[in-house]
């Protein structure tokens, strides 16, 4: 038994708006997902790397800040705070910790719609070169 064209007149529409909206949902989760995992290595790149600038003898905290700043504008991200244990080095400072903080909803494109503003934290702490 055929079944013409007329039968299937709204299908199509009533197809569309029950899989279109779980479509989009799941691009913008997949969108959300991405930048949070990005945010996330960069967060740690970024305080990596700050700290391997502040192992080198004559480093400074602005030096350090302006390295994790540099990895993270380099990434898009321009909310962020940087922290330096201790806030003066020393000649004779043994280690350097840096800590670096992400706010996620601030990093955003779009609102997120899945992950309630978790903020993202990563932290390095090495040895200083002590000549």
């Amino acid at each position: 038994m055929a079944h013409s064209s007329k039968d299937r007149c709204g299908a199509l529409s009533v197809e569309v708006a029950l899989c279109l909206p779980l479509l989009f949902m799941l691009l913008f989760g997949c969108y959300e997902m991405a930048r949070a995992n990005m945010l996330l290595h960069a967060t740690e790149s970024a305080a990596y790397e700050g700290a391997r600038v502040g192992i080198i003898p004559g480093a400074t905290k602005e030096k350090i800040t302006a390295a994790a700043s540099q990895i993270l504008h380099s990434v898009g991200i321009s909310d962020f705070t940087v922290e330096v244990t201790p806030s003066t080095i020393e000649r004779d400072t043994p280690v350097v910790e840096v800590t670096v903080k992400v706010p996620f909803s601030k990093n955003m494109a779009l609102p997120a719609m899945f992950m309630k503003n978790p903020t993202f934290s990563g932290v390095c702490k090495l040895s200083r070169e002590i000549p």
